[in-house]
């Protein structure tokens, strides 16, 4: 199966040469206004601050506990700053943003995580290229199935160009490897996490773009992606998607971007079950009336489990958020979502299937432009096939974002 994979991803990418050098069509070319719309400006300098202060309120069951759960006041505050500056065809964007999380009664859960990101746009005309990197050091939970607030860092990188080939298309490539490294010590449901998640994975996307209007592209995309893990190796797998999509620009009625298309996901372990069959990817808003917004988002692919038994899951979830204008300053706003976690183990027999379901509701106060402050209240519930997995939480929490 690797050789063939490799086969795949060879010929997609002298497709790509042929075809002229290309990119990831989905970046955008560097833009001047990224500069001007930054509140600090010096020359081809530009520095925009933020701060950020969420879930500061009372989470009623903060380990995710099926039993008898613990309640704690909480607060997590984010500041970051984004620095951008033009070098002749190329823009340069940087960004860190330490992130302070706060326990009262659990001073172990405490943490100080951090991300740093950055990019490089190069502008030569028909030709855009980018190069981008990310590095997290972070507590924060994984996922909706790892209840653990573990240590870990995250590497991810990525480069790839675009080369327009006529006025409404244009082809391109890209490459991304992400490596992901729990700490030796932590443990999840007495599982070790760096022993059946440490890992990385590379990825290549080659994509036709057609540019249908203005504010609407669609694109037919190929990714060839290998999944190696440090200690485990029989969770090894390579996978081929194809997947039609369409991107909007924010200024559309419709802004975002929708994915849907077959995916083959193959084990290296051959008792492991593998996957064919839809996935997705789409985060999509609009504005109604000036008053309405609703934003979507949906996706199904699949993902790693900490389970030794069950490696791996599909993923299906939606997450539907209103926010509606009230009158003067104020706005109301409602979220739901379900996500569905059917696992995939050894052998042809069905796994265990999770549920993960949340409900919310808050009240936005707008200060000014560069100022929200909001109040909100949130009902989590997951239930699964294992009871021990299933619990309750209730969160009534503040938030508030500043901007120069």
């Amino acid at each position: 199966m690797t050789t063939r994979i490799s086969v795949a991803a060879a010929g997609m990418v002298a497709t790509a040469w042929l075809a002229g050098m290309s990119s990831a069509a989905a970046q955008n070319p560097p833009q001047r206004d990224l500069i001007e719309s930054m509140p600090i400006r010096v020359g081809p300098f530009g520095l925009s601050p933020t701060l950020t202060i969420t879930d500061m309120g009372v989470d009623s069951n903060i380990f995710n506990e099926a039993g008898t759960p613990e309640r704690d006041f909480t607060m997590t505050m984010t500041p970051r700053l984004d620095a951008r500056v033009h070098a002749g065809r190329a823009l340069l964007s940087i960004g860190t943003a330490p992130g302070f999380v706060y326990y009262q009664n659990h001073p172990d859960q405490r943490s100080i995580n951090y991300v740093a990101d950055g990019r490089a746009d190069l502008d030569f005309g028909r030709l855009q290229a980018f190069a981008a990197g990310t590095f997290a050091d972070t507590r924060e939970r994984l996922n909706a199935e790892i209840d653990a607030r573990a240590s870990r860092t995250v590497h991810r990188g990525e480069a790839g160009a675009q080369l327009t080939i006529a006025p409404k298309s244009a082809v391109s490539v890209s490459l991304r490897r992400a490596v992901l490294r729990f700490d030796p010590d932590e443990e999840f449901d007495g599982i070790s996490l760096s022993h059946t998640l440490n890992s990385q994975t590379d990825d290549l996307d080659g994509a036709f773009h057609f540019f249908l209007t203005p504010l609407t592209t669609l694109s037919l995309t190929t990714t060839v992606q290998h999944d190696r893990f440090d200690e485990s190796p029989s969770r090894n797998a390579d996978s081929v998607r194809i997947a039609p999509g369409v991107k909007f620009d924010p200024a559309a009625f419709i802004g975002g971007s929708l994915a849907a298309g077959y995916k083959r996901f193959d084990p290296a372990n051959p008792a492991l079950q593998s996957f064919s069959g839809l996935v997705v990817d789409g985060l999509l808003g609009t504005t109604i009336a000036d008053r309405t917004h609703l934003d979507l988002t949906v996706k199904r692919d699949v993902a790693y489990s900490f389970e030794e038994t069950e490696p791996y899951y599909l993923s299906t979830s939606a997450r539907l958020t209103l926010t509606q204008h009230l009158a003067g300053r104020f706005d109301v706003q409602a979220t739901g979502g379900r996500e569905r976690l059917g696992y995939r183990g050894f052998g042809q027999g069905s796994g265990r299937t999770d549920r993960f379901s949340l409900a919310g509701a808050g009240l936005i106060y707008r200060v000014r432009e560069n100022t929200r402050i909001g109040m909100n209240v949130e009902y989590a519930h997951r239930t699964s096939d294992r009871p021990d997995r299933e619990f309750r939480r209730t969160r009534v929490f503040g938030s508030l974002w500043y901007g120069l």
